[in-house]
């Protein structure tokens, strides 16, 4: 991707639109304003102009051009935007025009957001966040990504490595005037106790990296339990939609139905399954062990069961294990007889008891998620990666400063730190570009 092109691209949203913003940076922008708008405006001030197309000079569209000179703009170099009518014919224009000057070319996926971080506008966090916020769903998703943006999570482990290298610079001076002192009284005390808190902090990441990932991705629930306890109904009940096929006959469900929902500002997916019971056909077979795989997948498992039914009936409770784990009983409302229950009692008839459910999960959701913890750590399987990393090495570096070996300790801290080089870009990430950039729309 040579950064000498000039690139152009469509930045606003699909065609016909009332406005449409069309992007262009590189060395021949100023070029470009001078044959379609006869002048390059006052940087960083609209312009309301006549705009023609760069040969035969007919009037294209009257719109608002703003001009942004390299030290000024987002991106590092200069840049300048067209905001037009969207119509399709404006912008095809608009584009045909473009075209007829050398040196221009469309954009790629995420271009422009790349030649950013390539001119040192951005690191690779804040590009990460901007793709978790064009991709958020929810209030706290867009509230974790902002936090992201503004640098607060590329500041801090700069701050890690930096403390780091200057950790190592101090034990590689000791050895290197080794010849020069006696080394025979130099305590290592603190190098110890400045490792081993590092090595605390880092673990906090890496718990951080887990939940902020979950909250980025979105957590899973699964909805499991035996045949025509009210499954398929919860989960009308919870959309407010006539989502899944409701019937007295059991084993209506077949196959696993998923929606989304947002509890508390977390993405959530839940799942209703097959009711699992011996199966009578092999369509049924199918459906309870793919019920069987949502469920061992889940971040949460609701299991449900009928208030009529015995308590103990249910005999998959291997299901159940190392998950957070909700037990509701269903169809009170057939109960007569106030009783106490072995978990949340509903009814998906008369919502009785619904308002208790939700607010449980949505416990349950900001606990896995952290979300009430703030929303400064990682969210990457990228970022958990180096963090281990880091982990792995510090310890390795205590291990060997504990039995004196002061060089092989100062060589894994110098490995620490460049693990978590790699997590804010300073070093090489070339791998991990492309992958992102494929994520990125055309014109950002």
């Amino acid at each position: 991707m040579p950064l000498s092109e000039t690139i152009y691209a469509l930045s606003s949203g699909a065609t016909p639109s009332a406005i449409g913003v069309i992007r262009i940076t590189g060395k021949k922008v100023k070029k470009t304003l001078v044959l379609m708008v006869k002048k390059v405006p006052e940087p960083r001030r609209m312009e309301h102009l006549k705009i023609r197309d760069a040969e035969t000079k007919e009037v294209l569209d009257i719109g608002l051009v703003v001009y942004f000179s390299k030290n000024n703009s987002a991106i590092g170099e200069e840049m300048a935007e067209f905001h037009v009518h969207g119509s399709r014919a404006v912008i095809e224009g608009m584009f045909l025009s473009f075209s007829k000057i050398g040196g221009l070319r469309p954009a790629e996926p995420g271009e422009f957001t790349k030649r950013a971080l390539l001119n040192g506008k951005a690191d690779i966090i804040e590009v990460e966040a901007l793709s978790d916020l064009i991709d958020s769903e929810t209030e706290t998703q867009r509230k974790s990504a902002i936090q992201q943006m503004q640098g607060g999570l590329s500041k801090k482990y700069n701050f890690l490595r930096k403390t780091l290298i200057s950790l190592r610079a101090e034990m590689e001076a000791s050895l290197d005037f080794s010849d020069e002192m006696d080394l025979s009284g130099v305590s290592y005390d603190r190098h110890k106790e400045k490792i081993f808190s590092l090595t605390k902090q880092i673990n906090t990441e890496i718990k951080k990296g887990y939940q902020g990932k979950k909250l980025r991705e979105g957590i899973k629930i699964a909805l499991i339990g035996p045949p025509n306890v009210g499954k398929s109904s919860l989960i009308n009940v919870l959309l407010k939609e006539k989502r899944a096929i409701v019937s007295p006959e059991a084993g209506t469900t077949r196959d696993v139905i998923e929606a989304r929902l947002n509890l508390k500002g977390i993405p959530v997916t839940i799942f209703d399954t097959a009711g699992i019971r011996q199966a009578r056909s092999d369509i049924e077979k199918e459906g309870i062990k793919r019920a069987r795989a949502v469920a061992k997948k889940a971040d949460i498992v609701v299991f449900i069961r009928e208030a009529l039914e015995r308590p103990n009936s249910f005999k998959e409770q291997e299901l159940l294990k190392n998950k957070k784990t909700l037990n509701v009983i269903n169809k009170i409302d057939l109960i007569k007889k106030n009783r106490k229950f072995n978990g949340i009692a509903i009814s998906c008839k008369t919502k009785r008891g619904i308002s208790a459910f939700v607010e449980t999960l949505e416990c349950f959701a900001t606990e896995i998620t952290g979300a009430e913890e703030g929303f400064e750590g990682a969210n990457r399987m990228r970022h958990i990666a180096n963090l281990k990393e880091t982990e792995k090495s510090l310890k390795i570096s205590l291990k060997e400063l504990n039995n004196n070996n002061i060089e092989i300790s100062a060589e894994f801290l110098r490995a620490a730190s460049t693990s978590l080089g790699r997590i804010v870009g300073t070093i090489g990430v070339e791998d991990v570009l492309d992958k992102l950039f494929k994520g990125f729309c055309i014109g950002k």
